[in-house]
Order: C-alpha cells, then structure tokens, then sequence
C-alpha cells in the first residue's frame, strides 16, 4: 500500500536536487473485494489523464507504479447492491 502523504514524482530535479512533483496521495485503504490497496490522490490535470501510470517513490527507496482511474472504479453501474 502507498503511504498517506506520499509525493508522486515527475521528471526531473529542482534547483535543491530533489525530485519534481506532480501530486501528493491523501488517503490510501485496504480493499478487502480487490485484495488490494487502493489510494486516493491530487494529481496536477488528473480528469485529463485517466489510464496513466505514475511513480510514488516509499520509504526504504522501492516505487510503486500507480494508475490514474476514474474515482468509480468498481462496480459503476451498481450491480452488486441489486443482488
């Protein structure tokens, strides 16, 4: 899972040395029907750049690729509560 607070990174360095940002994840959660994490996040132009994959460096220097999708994601027709 992502660590709330996480930067997602972007091409190149600032004038310090760090790397560019693009967004920030605000909330991350366990999703026990995926099984698997699901996050949150503010992404710079983020409607216009759904199915895109983007880096959220974690602690200890490993990256997560991480897909921009739509905030309805799951069931968006509702099916599974008219069961």
């Amino acid at each position: 899972m992502l660590p709330d607070g996480a930067y997602i990174v972007a091409e190149g360095r600032n004038a310090n040395g760090q790397r560019n940002t693009q967004g920030r994840v605000t909330s991350t959660y366990y999703s026990p029907t995926l099984k698997r994490g699901i996050a949150m996040a503010l992404i710079s132009h983020g409607p216009e750049r759904m199915g895109e994959t983007v880096d959220v460096p974690r602690i200890g220097g490993d990256v997560v690729r991480a897909k921009i999708v739509e905030t309805c994601f799951y069931d968006k027709e509702g099916a599974k509560q008219d069961v």
